[in-house]
């Protein structure tokens, strides 16, 4: 008889979001608003770069922290655009985001240490930190105060074992975008008990109707790690490619960290990334007003219904719908919308315990599928509503 499973894995948790994935993979004929891989083909120039790389023969390992032309390019990119000045020694080139975050966790977290979370939160940062035998520390963000995280919330949750704060801004799965304020007291909350701050930004362009991003890094320089991703800002989810910007010697522990893990990112994403990063201007903004579009039809239709309201849009690529009028659990709210309407959507549960009561829904299909989608969901009824005000 062989030894048990590690602990995080003899009674796990339903994940909810991945076995949304598995069926959205199996089913046909449905609606899929549920997983954030956008449906737009990523830009022509950056698959043909990618491309290019590979014919000129850069299909190989690059070192380790990355391809100096890529992390060159991640550099330029947060000095012109954001004005912060980070060097080769501050950056590592990653597998996506999620690879990022888990690098930085690595890097940091000794057991028992804690990490705040805001929730709702997207679900893979618990295991992550869990992995490290740290615990994660959840601070429940309001739609009252549009899903903004309250300063006497964050601190009320600060112990001495806690190490970290995860901002993810633009948020999935709420779609908050926070503001200055709030960025200020969470950097000033870090400075004032030592912490670090973990900066999820892989949705940064996908602000609207006025709101801005505000990058972490601006306010905390000294203290804060950048989790990048390239997947969503240009729709390159496929080539897996990101970045981890930082100190030094964060940095420095997490490429030691990932020699053991993947040891480089792609060769060929990297070049890909590296080319779309030089011309950010001109192929994001096509990609955000195509969302920005989705997400207001969305906002506006699904705010007609008697049983569900949404706060107004203000970034990702996500609507967080409040379901409680529908009389209905987010779980069985999601189980009849697939049954009666074909429309697949993650229930908010799968994003934490104060997710109860939302469902998200991705806008990543395009209009004409949008539209079907509003007419199932105004094709639903209730044997019961509780209509919320």
């Amino acid at each position: 008889m062989v030894k048990a499973l590690a602990k995080l894995f003899q009674a796990p948790e339903k994940n909810i979001m991945a076995e949304i994935g598995k069926t959205a993979a199996l089913m046909t004929d449905v609606i899929d608003l549920s997983i954030g891989d956008p449906d737009l083909a990523t830009p022509a120039p950056i698959v043909n770069a990618a491309a290019t790389a590979m014919l000129a023969g850069k299909t190989h390992y690059t070192a380790s922290a990355g391809d100096p032309e890529y992390l060159q390019a991640i550099l330029d990119f947060h000095h012109q655009n954001f004005g912060s000045h980070y060097q080769m020694e501050n950056v590592q080139a990653t597998v996506g985001a999620s690879h990022a975050t888990d690098l930085a966790f690595g890097a940091l977290l000794d057991p028992d240490d804690e990490v705040i979370i805001f929730e709702p939160y997207f679900s893979p940062y618990k295991v992550q930190v869990e992995q490290y035998h740290a615990k994660p520390v959840f601070v429940t963000c309001q739609a009252a105060d549009n899903f903004q995280p309250q300063k006497a919330a964050i601190a009320a949750a600060i112990t001495a074992k806690t190490k970290a704060i995860l901002v993810n801004s633009p948020n999935n799965p709420t779609g908050a975008v926070y503001d200055q304020e709030t960025l200020q007291a969470i950097a000033d909350l870090a400075k004032q008990h030592d912490l670090y701050l973990i900066a999820d930004e892989v949705y940064w362009p996908y602000v609207y109707n006025d709101h801005e991003f505000v990058p972490l890094e601006n306010l905390a320089p000294e203290r804060t790690l950048v989790t990048g991703s390239l997947s969503k800002v240009f729709a390159m989810t496929g080539f897996r490619i990101g970045y981890l910007l930082g100190p030094k010697e964060v940095v420095s522990a997490a490429g030691l960290l990932n020699e053991g893990v993947t040891y480089t990112a792609p060769s060929m994403a990297q070049s890909a990334g590296g080319f779309g990063l030089q011309n950010v201007t001109e192929l994001v903004e096509p990609l955000k007003n195509e969302f920005s579009q989705r997400l207001a039809y969305l906002g506006e239709e699904l705010n007609q219904l008697s049983w569900a309201k949404t706060i107004p849009v203000a970034g990702s690529l996500y609507l967080f719908l409040d379901i409680s009028g529908s009389g209905m659990d987010d779980v069985e709210f999601s189980d009849y919308l697939l049954e009666q309407a074909g429309i697949l959507v993650i229930p908010g549960q799968a994003f934490g315990t104060s997710g109860k009561g939302f469902v998200r829904i991705a806008a990543t299909q395009e209009m004409a599928v949008l539209k079907q989608a509003v007419a199932g969901f105004k094709s639903l009824s209730f044997a019961s509503q509780k209509i919320t005000e």
